[in-house]
């Protein structure tokens, strides 16, 4: 192994490990099960899924938000897995992707207690690494308000975010609250992709980029449609600029005049089509562009090959969700395959 990463010992594990996990083939199948058991019981041939799914096989029913969570863990657990054979730049820069599943539990909890609802049953949702992870999660569950929970975030990367929330009106705006974890986020990941060797730099940046050209046209789209939101407001909380949205055009999404204005530049910006007259599967359409930037030639080389496959198993675990809630509302094979993102049986 070199001093950062070991990418012959990667690749060969990486091609090993696809056989514990679906191919399309396996999705093709899927779809042609007809409920939502079957489904589960077809997932738990692959060693990887078995392990955490091997709890509901023999259960009448699965909530979605129990599968979310099993799902998750798998893609935690093959970031662990990577994570053997580096070291240096390149374990910190995977080890604060593997953070990001830490926050979406750090966001679990502050939502929680915001509601006055956080109690210790929470922990069946969690899904960070707890091999890797430095947060008390035990300690953060028993916080008696907001204030001592932020003084069990000290240290950690959520801190000042949490911080700044006012004490005076915990019915902070939740939108406010995502966009400010993940900036910070965000914004750290790309400070770690610095310090990667020069090829491996533009290759992480590149995909982070995209990344979070989708991220924050999701967002401002919502802020718009949902929140009302000014638009100086929409820029302040954005995630910054990102490979094809600069900051200037950005800017020129967050301040858009109108519904019609926005979806526009949004589609020229992203070069696709994203936005049409009914805006149907909206999310679905998001995900298949950054399915389809992250597959280019150039980012499936080096850092971008571990990079794609964890954002792979991200949109394979979405379609996944979208086989299992047609089967659960018995909807037609042919409507199933419109909600998918990129395992579409043909």
């Amino acid at each position: 192994m070199n001093e950062f990463v070991s990418y012959d010992a990667v690749n060969a594990k990486l091609k090993s490990r696809r056989a514990f996990l679906l191919s399309h083939d396996d999705f093709k199948n899927m779809l042609e099960l007809n409920n939502v058991q079957n489904v589960i019981h077809y997932m738990t041939k692959k060693a990887t899924y078995k392990m955490f799914l091997e709890d509901y096989v023999n259960e009448s029913e699965i909530h979605r938000h129990d599968l979310e969570v099993a799902l998750w863990r798998v893609t935690v657990h093959e970031i662990e897995k990577m994570l053997h054979f580096m070291s240096g730049a390149y374990k910190d820069f995977f080890k604060l992707m593997l953070q990001f599943y830490e926050l979406k539990d750090v966001e679990l909890l502050i939502r929680a207690l915001i509601r006055g609802d956080l109690n210790p049953d929470l922990s069946k949702y969690f899904i960070h690494s707890k091999k890797y992870s430095k947060i008390d999660f035990n300690k953060l569950l028993e916080a008696k308000d907001i204030v001592e929970f932020t003084k069990l975030l000290n240290g950690s990367i959520y801190y000042s975010t949490v911080r700044a929330i006012d004490k005076h009106d915990l019915t902070v705006n939740e939108w406010h609250l995502e966009m400010k974890i993940n900036t910070a986020y965000f914004k750290l990941l790309n400070e770690k992709a610095k310090h990667l060797h020069e090829k491996d730099k533009i290759i992480a940046t590149r995909i982070l980029g995209e990344r979070i050209d989708k991220l924050n046209v999701e967002w401002i789209y919502r802020a718009k449609m949902f929140y009302k939101l000014p638009s100086e407001e929409l820029l302040l909380y954005s995630l910054g600029k990102g490979y094809k949205i600069s900051y200037e055009r950005l800017k020129s999404l967050c301040y858009a005049e109108d519904m019609s204005k926005f979806h526009t530049l949004a589609n020229k910006y992203l070069g696709r089509e994203i936005f049409e007259v009914d805006n149907d599967f909206l999310a679905c359409k998001m995900d298949n562009w950054l399915y389809t930037r992250l597959s280019n030639k150039e980012n499936l080389t080096n850092i971008g090959t571990l990079m794609v496959y964890i954002y792979t198993l991200e949109i394979d675990q979405k379609d996944i969700i979208a086989i299992i809630e047609g089967l659960r509302y018995e909807l037609e094979k042919d409507k199933i395959k419109t909600y998918l993102i990129n395992n579409i049986a043909t």
